[in-house]
């Protein structure tokens, strides 16, 4: 690939710069903890780069951390380090307690347009990407093991490595455009087939809320409403939706958005979210599941 990413001394000194004045076509766009944006597209790196791509209700996550941390310690000045959280039903109070939590000092930010995620091919948290010292992906994992910590002590002594880890692609389909019809009401949920229990003891309001919102959605499917379901692709399978189906009996349609476009362009950063569509276009989103959701029919 010819990634461009940012230097060290770059994020040292902060030459951040705002989105007008981008030159990047398709710029990579991080926000800081400054809330300063920072396009990753727009420098030539000068050393070796870590990406970690993260949630603060991963629990892998957490248990990385520390082995985060210590790496930076020791490569920190021959690699640059970025912590990225995927700003997926995540807030900056929560990101601040990690990193109090785990006394973390390298450069953190935020992917808030899912777009560097998307990018670096990222399909689930705890992700490590590695680039050297031209911009190109040589390393890809989700486990903090001695593969990592290898590939990492070979590009901090000469910025390349001959070989590296990387994740096997699938060809996985395109996923298509919602549509929209232009008479009458749809009703289209962004949801994941994890949310409902992965999250019960790290974020059980969020647990509840996945849960109440796909019995709401069956609901309103027998009365005849137009419902879709969008399935993020993070962890998930066509073994994974068809469990979560039988699961909750659903009988509207069910999509994983391979690819995470639909996701990103509808700027839904929280499961669930609805999305109220009438006469073709979009009139509410809902992420409060807590009372009954009501949608007329035809209308």
């Amino acid at each position: 690939m010819t990634n461009k990413v940012i230097p060290f001394m770059v994020v040292l000194i902060l030459q951040l710069i705002s989105y007008q004045t981008l030159s990047s076509e398709q710029p990579l766009l991080l926000t800081t903890e400054s809330d300063k944006l920072l396009n990753l597209s727009a420098y030539k790196p000068k050393q070796p780069v870590y990406l970690k791509f993260w949630a603060t209700w991963c629990k892998p996550c957490m248990e990385q951390m520390p082995h985060f941390q210590n790496a930076y310690t020791k490569f920190g000045k021959k690699i640059t380090f970025i912590a990225i959280n995927i700003d997926l039903n995540d807030d900056t109070a929560a990101v601040k307690k990690v990193k109090q939590r785990f006394n973390l000092s390298m450069a953190m930010m935020t992917d808030h347009t899912g777009k560097v995620a998307k990018y670096y091919e990222f399909i689930g948290t705890p992700f490590h990407v590695l680039l050297d010292k031209t911009g190109k992906v040589v390393f890809q994992g989700h486990k903090a093991d001695k593969a990592l910590d290898n590939t990492l002590k070979l590009l901090s002594h000469d910025g390349v490595v001959p070989q590296g880890q990387l994740i096997d692609k699938k060809d996985n389909p395109v996923t298509s455009p919602l549509v929209i019809p232009p008479k009458g009401n749809k009703a289209v949920l962004f949801t994941a087939t994890w949310c409902d229990w992965y999250l019960a003891d790290t974020r059980p309001e969020m647990a509840e809320s996945c849960i109440s919102a796909q019995q709401q959605m069956n609901k309103l499917a027998k009365q005849g409403v137009d419902i879709e379901a969008i399935i993020s692709q993070l962890w998930t399978d066509e073994a994974a939706v068809s469990e979560y189906k039988d699961k909750f009996n659903v009988t509207h349609p069910l999509t994983i958005d391979h690819g995470n476009d639909l996701f990103i362009s509808n700027e839904v950063r929280n499961v669930p979210s609805l999305l109220l569509y009438k006469d073709g276009k979009l009139v509410k989103r809902i992420t409060d599941f807590s009372s009954p959701i009501n949608i007329q029919v035809g209308q």
